[in-house]
């Protein structure tokens, strides 16, 4: 009883300054994501992925693009909330910092969120800029369990300077450059999967240069009820629809566009017929998007792919063929040109080009999508130009064009993420903020007793064994460390808590590190001055503990 009483007393300061849960909204796992707001200055809660050739130098998603500066030598703000955003270059002058623009802007990458339930009234929110074309640059919002992709987003209102300084609150003069500025977007998630789903936002940028970079701030999860919003808030599904998808063949239809577009999705509506070959100038070579092709299937036999193609294929970050899995819209394959053609290449003669698809699984459905990302002002012949599209046998692969000797074959871009699975770190983080800020309110009024530790114990148990090993052992990120020392002061205080061990490492062995406050004498010296300490230590606890109690409660009666 007495050390109960003494760990009670001990431990008050630390109760009452532990991290306390947002009001306005509910700010915790397994509804919201941590650090949505990018408010720990870092992008703790998040996973950057590479994407060009596993190049750390080229990823997208830097930790020194999270800042509180403003953009293109500090003269045009982001419109972010509170004083943190992930920005577009290291520092507000564009030529200084760690990534300097032209940097920033040839990376690629994506970077995927925390997990979270779909709860509440199902709507979620976030604040997002950059992404030109949105077919290269976009917000998606994929199923924990299969990596499935149920929406996608992209910056609808880029660089329109009248919604930005509507947003803003502006007089109408106020932001005159908009293209990284941070717009608010809401969705209802509900719309698209269920409550009680498992989701994860991937932030995507897939090609480089023309804006195909992203800024973003405040990834709100859950709300319990329907927010309010104005309608040019509302953010636009644009998840890909697949032509065949279900009923997919060892087929490429259309391929030879002999006379339409048809069994092609013209996402962007920038491809044309031209001389029964597609090209992408509609509306000018500046044009920019890409151009999917309906679902296809491989075979054993059926794994390779040869089409023609032209334009400027030099630009190869920007100028590519991709192969995506139908459902997660995973880019499984990059493919650019072939590497006898030379980077000054920027013509219309058409060239032969072949794809390996061996890698692929006989049991999925893919689809090409062919991407121009080029302006005129950057080249002569800005576009992707192709014909002749067709899955060939491993006959037709090795006789008629050559096979693996060929100088045909289109070179194979790798590093590319086939999943996006959560580390182990990211989920031990996830779930100590959780538990702190579900206890927290149980630990102001000294009622643990009444935390349902069934509910904690299921969100627990949750995690991988990797996970249960950081958050027991190795985990030294601030919030592991408090939500450990705060779970082994509950167990010994509640004896609801001590009867329901949950917390356990990867071999199912319960957390018993002990907590002790009657610490050692420092260098062989007496306990009198820890006394005197603890003492003190007691008597601002209980001091701040009360007024801490007492301001609530004043607060809560006005």
């Amino acid at each position: 009883m007495k050390k109960t009483l003494l760990l009670s007393l001990i431990m008050l300061p630390f109760l009452f300054l532990a991290p306390r849960p947002i009001e306005a909204e509910a700010a915790h796992t397994p509804y919201q994501i941590p650090n949505g707001g990018f408010e720990n200055g870092d992008l703790t809660g998040w996973q950057a992925f590479t994407l060009w050739k596993g190049e750390s130098g080229i990823a997208a998603f830097d930790e020194s693009l999270v800042h509180g500066y403003t953009y293109f030598d500090g003269n045009y703000t982001y419109n972010r909330d509170d004083n943190y955003q992930l920005g577009i270059t290291s520092l507000a002058d564009k030529n200084s910092g760690t990534i300097k623009w032209n940097q920033a802007e040839e990376r690629m990458g994506y970077l995927r969120s925390s997990d979270f339930i779909l709860g509440g009234s199902g709507w979620v929110s976030f604040k997002l800029g950059g992404g030109k074309a949105p077919s290269f640059a976009y917000v998606s919002v994929k199923k924990s369990s299969d990596d499935i992709e149920v929406a996608r987003f992209g910056n609808r209102w880029f660089d329109n300077r009248t919604e930005a300084n509507r947003q803003f609150g502006g007089s109408g003069s106020d932001i005159t450059k908009a293209e990284a500025f941070l717009f608010q977007y809401y969705f209802d998630l509900s719309s698209v999967t269920s409550l009680g789903t498992s989701l994860y936002f991937v932030l995507s940028d897939t090609s480089a240069y023309n804006w195909s970079i992203l800024s973003a701030d405040s990834f709100i999860t859950y709300y319990e009820d329907e927010p309010t919003y104005h309608a040019n808030e509302l953010a636009v599904n644009i998840l890909p629809t697949i032509l065949l998808a279900g009923e997919a063949t060892a087929s490429i239809p259309n391929g030879n566009f002999d006379t339409d577009l048809s069994s092609w999705s013209n996402v962007d509506g920038i491809f044309r017929l031209d001389a029964n070959t597609a090209i992408s100038n509609q509306g000018g070579d500046s044009m920019l998007g890409v151009l999917r092709s309906s679902a296809f299937k491989v075979t054993s036999d059926l794994d390779h792919i040869s089409f023609k193609w032209a334009g400027r294929l030099g630009f190869d970050k920007q100028v590519f063929v991709s192969i995506k899995e139908v459902g997660t819209n995973i880019e499984v394959l990059r493919y650019v040109k072939r590497l006898n053609i030379a980077s000054s290449f920027a013509e219309g003669t058409l060239q032969n080009h072949m794809l390996t698809l061996t890698s692929l699984s006989y049991e999925k459905e893919y689809y090409l999508e062919f991407a121009d990302n080029v302006t005129s002002s950057e080249s002569f012949w800005a576009v992707s130009k192709l014909d002749d599209v067709q899955l060939i046998t491993d006959t037709q692969y090795d006789t008629e064009y050559g096979g693996t000797g060929s100088g045909d074959n289109a070179e194979l871009i790798t590093g590319l993420p086939l999943s996006f699975a959560v580390n182990y770190n990211q989920d031990a983080a996830a779930f100590a903020s959780y538990f702190l800020e579900q206890t927290a309110p149980y630990c102001e009024t000294l009622e643990g007793d009444d935390v349902d530790w069934s509910a904690l114990a299921s969100e627990y148990a949750t995690l991988s064994g990797d996970a249960k090993d950081y958050f027991v052992v190795d985990g030294t990120d601030s919030e592991i460390v408090a939500a450990r020392e705060r779970y082994l002061f509950m167990v010994e205080k509640y004896p609801t808590l001590a009867a329901n061990l949950f917390v356990v490492d990867s071999a199912g062995e319960p957390y018993s590190d002990s907590y002790d406050p009657i610490l050692p004498p420092v260098n062989g010296g007496s306990n009198s001055n820890l006394a005197l300490i603890l003492m003190i230590t007691i008597s601002v606890g209980m001091l701040a503990g009360t007024a801490f109690i007492y301001l609530r409660k004043k607060n809560r009666a006005y």
